[in-house]
């Protein structure tokens, strides 16, 4: 933390002999209702009112260890436009919802008749993602699957975990064309050691399936979280890849360098992937992207997804760009860093995810349109080779 922008509240568990525990940094996280206050007693009593009725509807969790990334003013309170902030900070979901925000209703990605035992995702043959838990190591306001995480109000099944699990086994039993399983959330790593190592054994244990992905944001949330008993459960099942999630340089610290050398001390480390989506005054700049990804690249970590903010998701015309906008970044990017270093740009829909092309004009099979009623989209013909349309934004 910079000695100018301190915050009293995060010096002082800085400095307590348990700040390396990730299940103490998740006990003493910022939440319910005293959350704001108890991090920062000097907060506008109006952000504060905000919080209270946005936490009335949508969770928000944030580690000490996160906080303590963040950039502070003189009264020891977020700066407002500080990249980390923006992106956990409660927003006002509960009015100015526009026609692409989050609604409660719109998907944008998983859809009904794909999903099993409400936890297993299968819309592409070969693959499947198992979703774990609806809750994570700490909440991005802009998630793509807000129904699944965030939103209180989203009724889930009542039959336990262990039943939805063992349905999720048979059916990949019996569907043999899958090979691939991607484990996300919600976050998985929030589950125990012990019931990971369970997990893998179950999965393992079915020969059709070859490799196994975690996708987790716990190096940005919780690094701790990666202990020598986590990498070795890895070792053992020979996790295939780990997924991972920054957003801003800022993310990649002293803590994230010394989760992926306990890797390589043990002995294990699978293929980094990374992913994350383009965030309109977070990363939304060649120079950040830049930092972002050449960091990656020294660390071994591949950048795999760059993401257009997907419709339907919280916020989505505050923090999102146009894609336009993102196709003349990532063309600018792409000589400035190396190829290993370079991601997809590529969009989610409903019927499957589609790498955008780096055309500004578009091309045959992608076009750019406004609709009678000036709504900005994209056309373009998705891997069924079927012509589908995705909610834009002006050209910004």
């Amino acid at each position: 933390m910079s000695p100018r922008n301190k915050n009293t509240m995060l010096v002082k568990l800085r400095n307590d002999s348990q700040w390396s525990s990730w299940t103490w940094q998740q006990k003493l996280r910022l939440h319910g209702k005293h959350g704001l206050t108890r991090f920062f007693p000097n907060i506008r009593r109006k952000v504060n009112e905000q919080y209270i009725k946005y936490i009335k509807s949508y969770k928000i969790e944030i580690t000490p260890y996160l906080l303590s990334l963040i950039d502070y003013d003189s009264q020891g309170n977020p700066q407002k436009n500080d990249p980390i902030w923006k992106q956990v900070s409660h927003i006002d979901l509960l009015s100015n919802v526009k026609s692409a925000d989050y609604n409660g209703v719109n998907l944008n990605w998983e859809m009904p008749e794909e999903i099993h035992y409400s936890i297993l995702h299968h819309k592409y043959p070969d693959r499947a993602i198992i979703r774990l838990t609806d809750n994570c190591l700490g909440y991005c306001s802009y998630c793509y699957l807000a129904q699944r995480t965030l939103d209180k109000k989203r009724k889930t099944l009542s039959s336990s975990f262990q039943i939805k699990w063992n349905g999720t086994l048979e059916y990949l039993r019996k569907n043999r064309q899958i090979r691939d399983i991607l484990l996300s959330g919600g976050d998985p790593l929030l589950f125990s050691n012990r019931r990971l190592d369970q997990l893998f054994k179950d999965i393992k244990d079915i020969e059709s399936i070859s490799t196994i992905r975690i996708n987790t944001r716990a190096l940005t949330f919780n690094p701790f979280r990666f202990d020598p008993e986590l990498i070795r459960i890895f070792k053992k099942y020979g996790l295939t890849a780990l997924e991972v999630h920054f957003a801003h340089p800022k993310e990649i610290t002293q803590e994230v360098d010394d989760a992926l050398s306990l890797m390589d001390d043990i002995g294990y480390r699978p293929i980094i992937l990374w992913r994350s989506p383009l965030l309109k005054g977070i990363n939304d700049s060649c120079g950040i992207l830049e930092e972002l990804l050449v960091k990656l690249y020294e660390r071994r970590i591949v950048p795999y997804y760059l993401f257009h903010y997907a419709p339907y998701s919280p916020a989505r015309s505050n923090l999102s760009t146009s894609v336009k906008k993102g196709v003349r970044l990532l063309s600018e990017l792409r000589r400035k860093i190396p190829g290993i270093a370079f991601p997809r740009y590529t969009l989610f829909h409903s019927s499957g995810k589609h790498d955008i092309p780096l055309v500004q004009e578009g091309t045959n099979e992608f076009k750019y349109e406004i609709l009678a009623n000036k709504q900005y989209i994209v056309k373009f013909k998705n891997w069924k080779d079927n012509w589908v349309i995705y909610p834009d934004l002006q050209d910004n």
